[in-house]
């Protein structure tokens, strides 16, 4: 034990873990330093119909009701966040944000998750999907069911930054399928940040088409 807490002071001293939104050097328990963390820009919203991401997502498709933790913005904290989150293997930021949902939400009367997929190329290359982290804490914190196997990707589609909400929705109409048998009960599809809706929404149509079922999304982020 003694060996391995010199060896943990000799890595902190020469290779110390950093703010990953202004570099500061920080303990290790943390992937921000304390004042980046109290700029993170939380919605305070309940899981219901009076929110912005319902506001965005209810006309385009059947949803019950909708809930992002934080803001998103250009070059604010969240955004750093979930860059490292999805780029940069930090995978324990979709666990501390699934813990901080769970501190606010009670999701236990749900069936269950479904993560919005990656197009399997895009797993292979990247090595993982940044919302599975969250969508596993939610799930196994709230006892009920994640099933990564359902909805899945089968179009990779370029980059859909750079457009607005008609192109997004036109290029990736086509963009999801459904596998096994059909699902009942009231689930819960969640990704990382819900910007235009054309991603949540293609998924929520094609989840209620096939299926008895009722849906509500969750999100790390909404985008403003």
């Amino acid at each position: 034990m003694e060996i391995l807490t010199i060896g943990r002071s000799l890595l902190d001293l020469f290779f110390p873990k950093r703010c990953l939104n202004c570099d500061t050097v920080i303990s290790l328990d943390n992937p921000l330093c304390v004042i980046c963390a109290s700029k993170l820009p939380y919605t305070h919203w309940q899981f219901n119909q009076e929110n912005l991401s319902f506001e965005k997502l209810s006309p385009l498709c059947p949803i019950v009701s909708a809930y992002s933790l934080l803001y998103f913005q250009k070059s604010n904290v969240t955004q750093s966040l979930l860059h490292h989150l999805k780029y940069h293997q930090h995978q324990e930021i979709g666990v501390l944000l699934a813990e901080k949902v769970l501190s606010i939400l009670d999701l236990s009367s749900y069936d269950g998750v479904i993560p919005v997929p990656i197009h399997p190329k895009k797993l292979k290359k990247r090595g993982y999907n940044q919302v599975h982290s969250f969508a596993k804490t939610l799930a196994d914190r709230s006892g009920i069911l994640l099933i990564e196997d359902y909805l899945i990707r089968v179009q990779n589609n370029t980059s859909q930054v750079f457009k607005g909400r008609k192109q997004r929705l036109n290029s990736i109409q086509n963009a999801f399928s459904l596998r096994h048998e059909k699902i009942a009960g009231h689930w819960i599809l969640v990704d990382d940040v819900l910007t235009t809706g054309a991603t949540l929404s293609t998924c929520v149509n094609l989840l209620a088409e096939k299926n008895d079922a009722k849906i509500s999304v969750l999100t790390m982020a909404c985008g403003v």
